[in-house]
């Protein structure tokens, strides 16, 4: 009976397991930095929704929330890149607008400076394929540390290369 126990136990500490998610590649580059992941962005000024993974932005239409891949024609002319921006990591929040409408109402007409993806030169964001420094990014080896073993010190390539030239003036 104690083995029985265990073996349960052991079970359910096993499916227990957190699971950890990237989506940042499909992150629009007008998104926030700093977010691994990113279900929901809801737009005070405009009172909508951008669902990232299928990159489809979710408004209300009388009484009914239609989904689209292109802003609705009376936002068309919104600068998302301006426009603050909250991170909603839950299942359909839409369903639940009164909240965030009424929550995030004084950041309606806020357009402070948020760090974004398009602006950024992490590279974890210079590998998203629309980015500026995209091209960049993709042509820059991996840097990799050399390890001097009569010193157990470490240099990046950068500065071992910085010690040859040095060392070629002196000749």
């Amino acid at each position: 009976m104690i083995l029985g126990t265990l073996f349960l136990m052991k079970a359910s500490f096993s499916s227990a397991q957190v699971s950890v998610t990237f989506n940042i590649e499909s992150q629009p580059l007008w998104g926030p930095v700093s977010y691994d992941y990113v279900e929901y962005y809801y737009l005070p000024e405009y009172d909508i929704y951008y669902y990232a993974p299928k990159a489809q932005f979710v408004y209300l239409k009388g009484n009914k929330w239609l989904f689209s891949s292109r802003l609705p024609t009376q936002y068309r002319h919104a600068d998302l890149f301006s426009t603050y921006k909250v991170v909603i990591n839950e299942p359909k929040p839409y369903l639940r607008n009164d909240h965030y409408s009424n929550y995030y109402k004084q950041y309606k007409h806020e357009h402070s400076k948020q760090d974004i993806i398009r602006d950024s030169h992490d590279s974890k964001y210079t590998k998203h394929k629309n980015h500026p420094n995209y091209s960049q990014n993709k042509s820059l080896a991996p840097q990799r540390k050399i390890t001097h073993p009569a010193n157990n010190k470490s240099d990046n390539n950068n500065s071992s290369k910085k010690k040859d030239k040095k060392q070629g003036k002196k000749k």
